[in-house]
């Protein structure tokens, strides 16, 4: 293997499979020899991977289901003029430029 410097039009991709691609043609005997040393002993083993493992079970309303009554009885006009608060709102949107000044 040529150092990354003695070819620098080599995408860098390239380069780092070429230095990989050396470590995958040692023989299996020597990677299987860390696991009887016990390295990895200490990490625990998953049958299944963590993504697959968590479960939710009360992933319920999580998505934004609109609905135009809800949306009008809350924010529209109407409810607007009713309150003392909702009255404060019209100039503040009429100063801002707002389109909508009910909501």
């Amino acid at each position: 293997i040529l150092p990354s410097a003695a070819h620098p039009s080599l995408p860098l991709a390239a380069r780092t499979l070429s230095i990989l691609s050396d470590a995958s043609r040692q023989p299996l005997s020597t990677s299987l020899s860390f696991r009887s040393a016990g390295i990895f002993q200490s990490i625990p083993r998953h049958p299944l991977p963590c993504s697959i493992q968590q479960i939710h079970t009360n992933a319920h309303w999580n998505e934004y289901q609109p609905k135009k009554l809800k949306r009008k009885r809350t924010h529209g006009w109407i409810k607007r003029i009713r309150t003392p608060s909702g009255i404060e709102v019209i100039p503040r949107h009429m100063l801002k430029g707002k389109k909508s000044l009910s909501h």
